[in-house]
């Protein structure tokens, strides 16, 4: 069947599918870091902002498989079935964090990359593709108000800043690379099923990053182009499978409590 947008049942675009099956499996490894690390937090109110955070992604990554499977996905094999060759996850999020300053600079370009990637299908004619994203949207801004919150006090010493910015220069090519090459195809743009083009979104996700060196006090190493290695996978948006070691932290354990 052609896709009919807000009718169940019907099959969706292929890339379209693609680009919400990468948000959403990004989204299942960004909350299950905000599980692992919730006891690093520095107060109180760290430990309650990290568990909202966590269930917060979830509840995203949770959405979009119910949206994809009323249209033709198994809902148990999205959560639990798949193996880690099969997870959609950004490179971003492979390697667990080194550090704290770590951990706020890859939580932060996960939770905006994801979104910038999202917010493109603000304006879909499906109204719960639409309403999904405008969820995405309203809970990422609070998240990323507290990483920039972090951002301000890291800055205010010599030692955390420069971890910020070591941080960043490994992660941010991760992230880029997440929006695929500057000049690559945009099939979901150009079929009309996202309005904004691809390369609109890279741009301002990276002018969102320079916008974080002026809280941090300090300059921020940014690559403007990326090496894409050569097991890349549009489809995916990544190299290679998640590794073991993160898959066994991911993967759905306790199946018989599920629904």
């Amino acid at each position: 069947m052609v896709y009919t947008p807000g009718n169940p049942g019907t099959k969706l675009d292929e890339n379209f599918e693609n680009d919400l099956l990468a948000i959403a499996d990004t989204k299942l490894v960004l909350g299950n870091w905000y599980a692992e690390c919730t006891m690093n937090g520095r107060s109180l109110p760290d430990f309650a902002a990290i568990l909202g955070m966590c269930t917060a992604n979830y509840g995203h990554t949770r959405a979009i498989y119910q949206y994809l499977s009323a249209h033709g996905h198994d809902y148990d094999y999205l959560e639990r079935g798949r193996g880690p060759e099969d997870i959609c996850s950004s490179n971003l999020l492979d390697e667990a964090p080194t550090g704290w300053e770590d951990f706020i600079v890859s939580t932060w370009l996960a939770e905006l990359s994801t979104w910038m990637l999202a917010s493109g299908f603000l304006k879909h004619e499906d109204r719960a593709v639409a309403g999904i994203t405008k969820k995405i949207g309203e809970e990422t801004y609070f998240h990323l108000k507290y990483s920039q919150g972090w951002f301000q006090i890291l800055g205010e010493g010599k030692k955390q800043s420069q971890l910020f910015q070591k941080a960043f220069a490994h992660r941010f090519p991760l992230a880029l690379q997440w929006f695929g090459p500057a000049r690559g195809k945009d099939p979901v743009h150009d079929a009309g099923i996202r309005d904004v083009p691809l390369k609109k979104l890279r741009d301002a996700f990276i002018k969102e990053t320079v916008a974080a060196e002026k809280l941090l006090g300090a300059n921020l190493e940014q690559e403007k182009s990326v090496k894409f290695a050569k097991d890349w996978r549009s489809d995916a948006r990544r190299f290679g499978a998640m590794p073991d070691g993160l898959f066994e932290v991911v993967r759905f354990k306790d199946a018989e409590i599920a629904h």
